[in-house]
């Protein structure tokens, strides 16, 4: 399966020497396989890094609102400074970061997104970066947020356990069917899993948020997998239970 975030911008595109060198300096001098710019307000980068291919498509136009509107989703955006939540709603080009068909299994799909990673966080250290969506969890992130977490890729790299999930899954607020305040994930089924849910969470927002991405985490790197009727323990006196909902495994008591 395809895995795919997009830069935006709110410039027009760097020009491809500045692109190519940006690229070649962080990823060796092969990295760079091809360069398709034979479309006006567009051009192409076909990448290889560490035996993996990407392909890097640059728009020069804005991101178009029938493929994602940006502005419904700075309400779920914590992470987002007021500067970037600016420059992201004058986005004037963006990149597309495409891997294609590394997906299948668990570890494909982590080492995609590992590379895809990587090229956005090059990518973000250009003038003009100023965020970067990711459809498949409704998720928009700042800058200065997404440049930490892939420096910590960088670093972190050949440590199995290590998985930047908030680069990657969402936690946001919701209701259960019954009106119950809730706090989930989304973006977990890409990865083959079942969203996690928090079910009438007692705890503050950031201790719900905190578990629910080390878990997310967890399930990414094959650590753990939470099945129905699981249970897990926060505290010394207390459990919980998950109980599947639909796509979704509530956890329940005990946060």
């Amino acid at each position: 399966s395809n895995t795919m975030q997009t830069v935006l911008l709110d410039r027009t595109i760097p020009d491809r020497g500045e692109m190519e060198r940006a690229f070649t300096e962080r990823f060796g001098a092969d990295s760079v396989q091809g360069i398709d710019d034979s479309r006006e307000g567009a051009t192409h980068f076909m990448l290889q890094i560490q035996g993996v291919e990407v392909m890097c498509s640059c728009m020069d136009f804005p991101f178009p609102k029938e493929e994602g509107d940006l502005s419904l989703l700075f309400g779920f955006s914590r992470y987002i400074l007021e500067e970037e939540r600016t420059a992201l709603a004058n986005s004037q080009s963006f990149c597309l970061v495409t891997q294609i068909g590394a997906g299948v299994t668990l570890e494909g799909k982590r080492r995609a997104c590992l590379t895809v990673t990587r090229v956005c966080g090059v990518l973000l250290g250009m003038e003009g970066a100023a965020g970067v969506y990711y459809n498949m969890a409704q998720l928009l992130l700042g800058r200065r947020m997404y440049q930490h977490y892939a420096a910590i890729t960088e670093r972190e790299l050949e440590n199995p356990d290590h998985f930047p999930s908030m680069l990657w899954v969402l936690v946001c607020y919701t209701r259960a069917e019954d009106g119950a305040p809730t706090v989930e994930t989304r973006g977990l089924n890409q990865f083959g899993f079942l969203e996690l849910q928090f079910y009438k969470p007692r705890e503050e927002w950031s201790q719900s948020c905190e578990k629910l991405y080390l878990m997310s985490m967890l399930e990414i790197t094959g650590k753990e997998v939470y099945r129905n009727m699981d249970t897990i323990s926060f505290t010394q006196d207390g459990i919980s239970v998950f109980k599947q909902v639909g796509e979704k495994l509530s956890v329940i008591g005990g946060i």
